[in-house]
């Protein structure tokens, strides 16, 4: 991913940010709203996995292009997202904590779903 930092944001932190957009629609009204948690490279997003499981995870430095090709079913479409992610799209992690206060970070919410993902590892 060539270092470029990635948005993330889990999905049970959007409810509460786009519940605030739906009550000042004056505010948002036609406006694009990008929301983010934090923008994070792969090289550490895999530090905090590591650093949560005790296992050593790695960037694999694998470029999009190659990712597609990987024989497992969405490698095309996970390829795509990061395309999109080297194209480094218009979020505001500043305006997603106005929107909701109580965003987590990755390792806020890797620590709160630790035991599934040391499962799944």
């Amino acid at each position: 991913m060539c270092d470029v930092p990635m948005d993330g944001i889990s999905v049970s932190d959007l409810g509460p940010a786009v519940l605030s957009i739906l009550k000042s629609p004056k505010d948002y009204i036609g406006k694009n709203i990008g929301l983010s948690a934090e923008k994070l490279t792969v090289a550490q997003y895999a530090a905090i996995m590591s650093k949560v499981s005790g296992k050593v995870i790695k960037d694999a430095k694998m470029p999009p292009d190659v990712y597609e090709k990987l024989p497992f079913g969405g490698a095309e479409e996970m390829a795509s997202m990061f395309k999109f992610y080297l194209m480094i799209p218009d979020r505001d992690v500043a305006l997603t904590h106005k929107l909701n206060p109580n965003t987590k970070s990755f390792q806020q919410w890797l620590e709160e779903k630790k035991e599934a993902f040391i499962k799944a590892l």
